[in-house]
């Protein structure tokens, strides 16, 4: 192509002739125009980061179409003559920020930031197509439109608020925390016009003549053909040279599919104008969509108000195909093609297979039309894209007596490929006369004709094992062989479901298993043809039958309600604990604000990508880059041999590029650096190795049995053992023993947003800059410079914010750093690089998984007198931080319950898998799993509920009975150092709980000008808005610190841990959260409501759990600077990391307030515009630690504190009186000034704060230096309760209530705090229920690694009913402004869920089990528990066992037969099982995460519809009697 022009947010980008135009728009973007809206997430069209608004120019019909998309994907060369509005375009700092971005600022829906861009261009695009369609939004249309976006920080539901607020005559009381209360502004969004010159650019290129093939060259080619004739000219032209070439449209399929070949010509055929059209047929019987007409446009032709039902429902189908970006740009074509050439798991395929669609395909000399069967199976004669090219898809109208059904079942809602779809479509005879005589008569019974099936077509898409595991979409012949002709009623739905397995030859494909496809198969026959057959005469007056008809698609989730409360302490020191907007959020919104991606992006740079290893375990022969320097733009190999003779190969024990040989698939062997980021990785892909296969080398172990087996083990550094007590004495007085149990922890991803990159810039005099995205910038700066062998001080690190860490970031991104900075010493220019999602997954292997084997004792109460325990851990080929999990466990593992005999042994696994290393809550989240399964293990046993065990095991203070007992005293009062509080100050200080709505004011300048007005009930007391009765004791100064109250020296009570910790009662307030909980959801009633929910229904089980937390807390050490300018403005720099957890919003609350110490008390606190957060840096604040573990905002908010002080009592000589905040301070500042603004201050004025991680005295000084002091440690309690519910025919799940109770101390920022509690809480629902790790067992490959792959969360997966509640009166007292801890304690609180889905899946088992033994059905015996009626599967309350002192029998409870004694465990095998306890008591259900929809229908249990049916239809056929007519003419009796 000739040169091509955009325009991109109103600045035109032309590209020249020889421009690579496949490259894809994101780089464009960031290297033509300097725009950085478009954040580069995934690569792959998986998370909308990356999305942008494109408008187009038709010149037919001379209208515009405006659609979102993913930039990452779209080669440029396909928006020749748009119009591209990226986030910055849609608001910005410069010309004004949009309603959207206000409301996403304002109800904090950004923490890290780096996917909000995406999100704000997905809501300004649902507006937009809104207006345009003259429709009102609605939240369930803004939630929709959200459905190609993922966020891992939030949580989604500030996200949700925000779009929620733009609804017309929203309440406010239904929506979340607002930083400010500025009224808001429902302006309808604005679209700039169309330029006009780009319109006659569009005209006149659309006029031009075509242009053939040029010859053979090393460029890129990118062509655009405009007629089907140039098309097949070019195809002809290409077919005579030997490069390879592909057709594109949306290029979507990019995303999915990474082993294309490095084609050089690109052949676009989206301009084709024959190839875009919606026709009808002169009859109207008939729609034809051209082959290029996108899904959003085929999915908003269906659904137009004047088409019949079933498009209605073919459209509903089709929006849950990946999300709106791909859907805007992806073709039905090309959806169909891929389907053929690559087995896509197509629901296109499937819904217009069953629709009766069929497709015509040209070459050059021929055209055909097919049906779709006849496309997918005919054989390599059919050179679809090669010679034969899709034209168009024609489909019937549906008429009156015909219906349609589809469905597909995946690990998620939105956004994820099928695990199996089918769709179903029917059309039935016309009413006879003679049924309407009968029926006339009075005559009940008769199968009317109306009911018989004239035509069907049954489509079933899954992975066959005729193919190898491919999935194909293929007609149901038996199924609708057993349907065709008949009446649709119970026996013919017998019939087909009989049939379906001849239709199936299921297999089993990574995270699909084969009885997970034939079991959703039949649950899906089931609910597309039970509506039908319930209203049959054969089904009339069946109370059994009727239940087991009554069947529920799950369909798009509602919008989410949501409740906070929080106390209000904001009065005592403002801006602290005021839900103040999160700092530079706005740039976040509109895309401005800068990750490692878009510092310093220049036309000189260079940039790498790694080439990574494709065995687990070998030895490295040649490694050849020949092939890859050959390619356009590739520059330089970067391998071991390029790093400095001084320099170390090994960083953080891990060798940086493998030479000899390879250690895990995935790991680096060097980089391809090249002028582009695409260049690189086409690059990488290109260099050949050679591995050579050593026998001496042995099999790579990929488990943890291999190593265990191997006796493969690391000596981490730590005592590997815990002993409390004395277990094994213990294990054998016990009243019952439960022995060698097994139990397994899953691994999770990070999936932070940002994957791991680096900047490098070599300097003068052999220095080196560093921009890393990573929480630890002393890492960094040390693997940087012992890799080159030069002194630290020569390397400056440097990190303005991280879009997510998660721990990924701790010490990850050390050898990326060093990488790159051994490209740029050997080549002596800049260089980034940026992994891509994949290579971020492979060489990251996150979470450690673990397997325990337990044995544990307990009394007929289910109270635990013992635990014996074993631990193994698994590690990569390095260690990196993959021990944190299992210190972890051993100094943790008991939570919240008290086991006063402990013993724990641990091991770490060295195995061949990219290392591990900590991920939020490593080794807590591992010791609340472990623990809660114990739990929920011995109350299986005793049948009883494992709530009153979890209960009866708490760990309480001494000489206090078990829970339930008093609340702990609150602590005396003391004097704070930071303000005196007088009398008539007591009268604010009572905290009350707030609902979100409430706001601190705002002067429209954004500084924070007051507090928030206590309500007339705060002032009185009483019992708050949450519920929570205010205590009469309520401390008169809540700002400082506290001590507890210590009489003749005594010190206060301490509640003992079991492994070894200690800490004051007044800090266990886990028995006001737990207590908190059960009483705001009502436990009990609760429980009653699911139980009573689970009789009702067949096919649907709900069930509800409430589970503990326990973290412990050490904000580390860290320093901080602060400087203040001549003109009164202020800069800070700390030692932490902002990774989206506020860390520099509570930073610059604290220094507003700790200025403001010098002002008059009615001008404070300073203002916080004039606050401004530096980058952290090494060369200015050094040596300050990683960012992790929740602490470190708490650690830096003491060391500014430090830093203030110190520059407030050197002015406070010089203070000046004026009448405003602003001026006292500015004429304080100049009064140590000489006026001129150059000369140097009398004063220094500026100061470093340093933060010793000791505890705080009664006056909020550090008690370092004194006879008392000792380092900060404190615990986090909280509880949540959660309500799910899950379908037995598909395994599909919803999360409906979860409620969460939280101690966070006094907390700095609620906003801040309760978005990352409900972020945490997602991410841990997440490892529960999705999020699955998938490892070729036999060649160590990781495979899923990817977001086609590896599912997170989506809004549409968050609990429906979410609610946070902070604990009121639970000052952190010797800790930072008495707060707690937020982002990580909360993660674990997800364990509720997993458990709820416990009950839920028992319930339906249960259910089985008495299905199967009351009605003869078929069932799968191995995976049936037994039944008892007493109990229930939610777990409710059984009552207490009376008899401790002998061997009484254990009550039976939630369907588990008891018997007394010891229980032995087999192996497990799967991820869900009942473990056979054959020496007695009750067999143990075991459901280990996560709980995907294929492991959550296999937990259930295997069980036969059909022998269900035919159980229930027998109950009452000999009652039962009915007419049919038969083709002799006759009516008979039939039963």
């Amino acid at each position: 192509m000739d040169q091509i022009r955009l325009n991109v947010n109103g600045q035109d980008v032309a590209l020249p002739g020889g421009f690579d135009l496949s490259k894809n728009l994101n780089s464009v973007i960031k290297s033509e125009t300097g725009f950085k809206g478009t954040k580069l997430a995934c690569s792959e069209g998986g998370c909308g980061a990356c999305a942008v608004q494109v408008t187009s120019y038709n010149v037919a019909t001379d209208a515009t179409e405006r659609r979102s998309i993913n930039s990452c994907l779209c080669p440029v060369g396909s928006l020749d003559g748009c119009v591209v509005t990226t986030s910055e375009g849609i608001g910005s700092s410069k010309q004004g920020f949009s309603q959207i971005q206000d409301r996403f600022a304002e109800f904090s829906a950004s923490q890290c930031g780096f996917c909000t861009p995406g999100f704000v261009v997905a809501t300004h695009q649902t507006l937009t197509k809104c207006q345009e369609q003259g429709q009102k939004p609605t939240e369930d249309i803004l939630q929709k439109g959200l459905d190609g976006n993922l966020c891992r920080c939030t949580g989604y539901r500030p996200i949700l608020d925000a779009c929620k607020s733009l609804v017309a005559g929203v309440d406010m009381e239904d929506l979340g925390v607002r930083s400010c209360a500025t009224p808001f502004r429902n302006i309808p969004a604005q679209q700039a016009d169309f330029p006009e010159d780009l319109k006659q650019y569009v005209k006149d290129k659309a006029a031009a003549p075509a242009h053939s093939l040029p010859p053979k060259s090393t460029s890129k080619l990118y062509l655009a053909p405009k007629s089907l004739p140039e098309l097949f000219e070019l195809l002809s032209e290409c077919a005579k040279q030997p490069e390879e070439f592909r057709m594109i449209a949306g290029n979507t399929g990019a995303g999915v599919y990474h082993d294309w070949p490095l084609e050089r010509v690109l052949i676009d055929i989206k301009s084709i104008p024959d190839l875009t059209k919606i026709e009808y047929s002169k009859d109207g019987k008939e729609v034809v969509f051209g082959a290029n007409v996108s899904q959003t446009r085929a999915i908003e032709e269906l659904q137009k108000a004047s088409q019949p039902e079933p498009f209605q429902r073919m459209a509903d189908h089709l929006l849950r195909i990946a999300g709106t970006h791909v859907r805007s740009a992806a073709t039905l074509g090309g959806n169909i093609a891929l389907g053929k050439l690559r087995d896509l798991e197509s629901d296109v395929i499937t819904v217009f297979m069953a629709a009766g669609a069929s497709v015509q395909v040209i070459c050059r000399t021929d055209s055909r039309w097919m049906s779709l069967e006849e496309i997918l199976d005919a054989g390599s004669d059919l050179k679809l894209g090669k010679e034969w090219v899709i034209v168009t898809i024609k489909m019937p109208v549906p008429q009156a007596n015909e219906t349609f059904w589809s469905h597909k079942v995946s690990q998620r809602f939105w956004n994820a490929h099928a695990m199996i779809n089918m769709a179903v479509w029917l059309r039935k005879e016309q009413p006879s006369l003679a049924s309407s005589m009968w029926s006339s008569l009075g005559v009940s019974g008769v199968k009317d004709a109306a009911n018989r099936i004239a035509e069907v077509r049954v489509v079933v898409g899954s992975p066959r094992a005729e193919l190898q595991g491919a999935w194909q979409g293929q007609r149901a012949r038996a199924v609708e062989k057993a349907l065709l002709g008949r009446a649709l009623d119970v026996d013919a739905l017998i019939q087909a479901l009989e049939a379906l397995p001849q239709d199936l030859h299921p297999t089993s494909t990574p995270g699909v298993t084969s009885d997970f496809v034939s079991g959703a198969a039949e649950g899906l026959l089931l609910t597309a043809l039970a509506p039908h057959v319930a209203q049959s005469p054969s089904a009339q007056g069946n109370a059994a039958l009727q239940k087991l008809l009554r069947v529920h698609s799950m369909g798009e989730p509602p919008f989410p309600v949501t409740r906070h409360s929080f106390p209000d302490y904001s009065s005592i020191a403002a801006p602290i604990a005021l839900p103040v907007e999160k700092d530079r959020v706005r740039l976040q919104t509109s895309g401005e604000a800068v990750y490692v991606a878009d510092v310093g992006v220049s036309t000189q740079e260079l940039f790498a990508a790694p080439v990574e290893s494709t065995h687990a375990l070998a030895k490295l022969g040649k490694v050849d880059p020949a092939p890859a320097l050959k390619l356009p733009g590739v520059v330089a190999f970067v391998g071991p041999d390029d790093i400095p003779k001084k320099g170390d190969p090994e960083v953080f024990g891990q060798i940086l590029f493998a030479k000899d040989k390879v250690e895990y698939h995935g790991q680096p062997l060097g980089l391809i650096v090249a002028k582009s980021q695409v260049e690189a990785e086409r690059g990488a892909q290109a260099v050949q190795v050679e591995y050579i296969q050593d026998a001496n080398l042995g099999s790579p172990l990929l488990c943890i049995r291999d190593a265990i087996q191997a006796g493969s083990y690391y000596n981490p550094p730590m005592d590997l053992v815990t002993t409390i007590g004395d277990a094994k004495t213990a294990m054998t007085n016990a009243q019952f023993t439960i022995t060698n149990a097994r139990y397994k922890l899953p691994s999770q991803q990070h999936f932070y947003m940002e994957p791991q990159g680096a900047l490098v810039l070599p300097d003068e005099a052999g220095t080196f800059t560093v921009t890393s995205s990573t929480q630890s910038l002393d890492a960094v700066q040390k693997a940087v410079a012992e890799t080159l062998g030069i002194p630290w001080h020569k390397v400056t690190a440097v990190c303005r914010r991280v879009g997510g860490g998660f721990g990924g970031k701790a010490t990850r991104p050390m050898p990326v750093a060093a990488a790159c900075a051994v490209a740029a010493h050997k080549l002596g220019k800049q260089v980034r690089l940026s992994y891509n999602r994949n290579a971020d997954f492979r060489q990251n292997g996150g979470r450690s998984e673990t397997e325990i084997e337990y044995s544990v004792g307990f009394d007929a109460n289910g109270i635990i007198s013992a635990l014996d325990c074993k631990a193994w851990c698994l590690a990569g080929a390095f260690m990196d931080l993959a021990w944190n999990d299992l210190y972890g466990v051993m100094t943790g593992l008991d939570m919240v319950y008290e086991v006063p005999n402990l013993h724990l042994e641990g091991k770490m696994c060295r195995t061949n898998l990219m290392p591990r290393s900590i991920v939020r809550g490593p080794g807590f989240l591992n010791s609340v799993m472990i623990m809660e399964q114990v739990v929920e293990h011995v109350a299986g046993y005793l049948g009883l509920d494992a709530t009153l065990v979890r209960e009866r095991n708490f760990m309480r203070p001494k000489d206090l009975p078990a829970h339930p007992y008093p609340a702990p005293p609150l602590p005396e009062p003391t004097t704070s150092a930071l303000k005196s509080v007088t009398k008539a100050d007591d009268q604010n200080c009572n905290g009350k709980a707030q609902h979100l709505d409430a706001h601190s004011e705002s002067n429209g300048t954004g500084r924070v000008t007051g507090g928030q007005e206590l309500s007339e009930q705060g002032k009185k007391g009483g019992n708050d808005s949450s519920g929570q009765k205010k205590s009469d004791n309520t401390p008169d100064v809540v700002c400082g610190r506290f001590q507890l109250k210590e009489a003749n020296g005594d010190k206060a009570d301490a509640t003992a841990v079991s492994a070894g910790r200690d800490f004051p009662v007044n800090q266990y307030t886990l028995p006001q959260v737990w207590d908190g909980v059960k009483g705001q959801v009502d436990y009990a009633a609760k429980q009653k409501e699911v139980e009573e929910f689970n009789k009702s229904h067949a096919w649907l089980k709900r069930g509800v759990a409430v589970t503990p937390t326990r973290f412990d807390c050490a904000p580390p050490p860290i320093n901080a600077a602060v400087s203040v300018y001549a003109d009164g403005s202020v800069t800070v720099t700390h030692g932490g990391i902002e990774c989206g957890q506020g860390l520099s919003t509570k930073v610059k609350q604290m220094a507003a307030f700790a200025l403001g110490q010098l002002l008059p008390e009615e001008q404070r606190p300073f203002p916080m515009d004039m606050i401004h957060i530096n980058d952290t840096r090494t060369d200015i604040v050094p040596n300050a630690g990683p960012t992790w573990s929740s602490t470190s905002s708490e650690g830096c908010v003491a060391a500014i504190e430090q830093a203030c002080a110190k520059i407030c009592r050197r002015l406070k000589p010089h203070l000046q009186q004026k009448d405003s905040t602003w001026d006292t301070w500015q004429a304080t500042v100049a009064e140590v000034q000489d006026g001129s603004g150059v000369a140097p201050a009398s004063v220094m004025l500026s100061a470093y704060g340093f933060y010793d991680g000791t505890e705080r005295d009664r006056d909020g000084r550090t008690t370092k230096g004194s006879k008392s002091a000792k380092p900060l440690k404190y615990t986090s309690f909280g509880a949540a309760c959660s309500e799910v519910e899950i379908d037995l025919l598909t395994g599909e799940k919803i999360v409906l209530r979860s409620d969460l109770y939280f101690d966070c101390g006094r907390s700095l920022n609620p906003a801040v705090d309760i978005g990352q509690i409900e972020g945490a809480f997602i991410m841990g629902m997440g490892l529960c229920t999705m999020e699955e790790v998938l490892i070729d067992p036999k060649t160590g490959k990781l495979l899923s690694d990817s977001t086609w792959t590896y599912k997170i969360p989506t809004a549409a997966d968050i609990p429906r009913n979410f609610n946070v509640t902070f604990l009121r009166d639970s000052p952190n007292i010797r800790s930072v402004m008495s707060s707690k801890a937020s982002g990580e304690p909360s993660m674990m609180l997800s364990m509720s869920v997993l458990y709820a889905l416990r009950r839920a899946v028992l319930a339906a088992k249960n259910s089985i089990a008495e299905a199967a033994t009351s009605c003869g059905a078929a069932a799968g015996s191995s995976a049936l528990p037994q039944t008892s009626k007493q109990g229930s599967a939610n777990g409710t309350v059984c009552g207490d066992v009376e008899s401790v002192g002998s061997k009484a029998e254990p009550r039976r409870d939630a369907g588990q037969t008891a018997a007394g004694g010891v229980a032995s465990t087999k192996d497990q095998t799967s991820t869900s099982c009942v473990i056979d306890e054959s020496a007695g008591g009750n067999p143990f259900f075991v459901l280990e995460a996560p709980v995907t929809t294929c492991h959550g229908k296999e937990a259930m249990g295997q069980f036969t519809i059909v022998g269900m049916l035919k159980a229930a239809a027998n109950k009452t056929a000999e009652d039962t009697a009915s007419l049919e007519y038969h083709s002799s003419g006759e009516w008979v009796v039939v039963h």
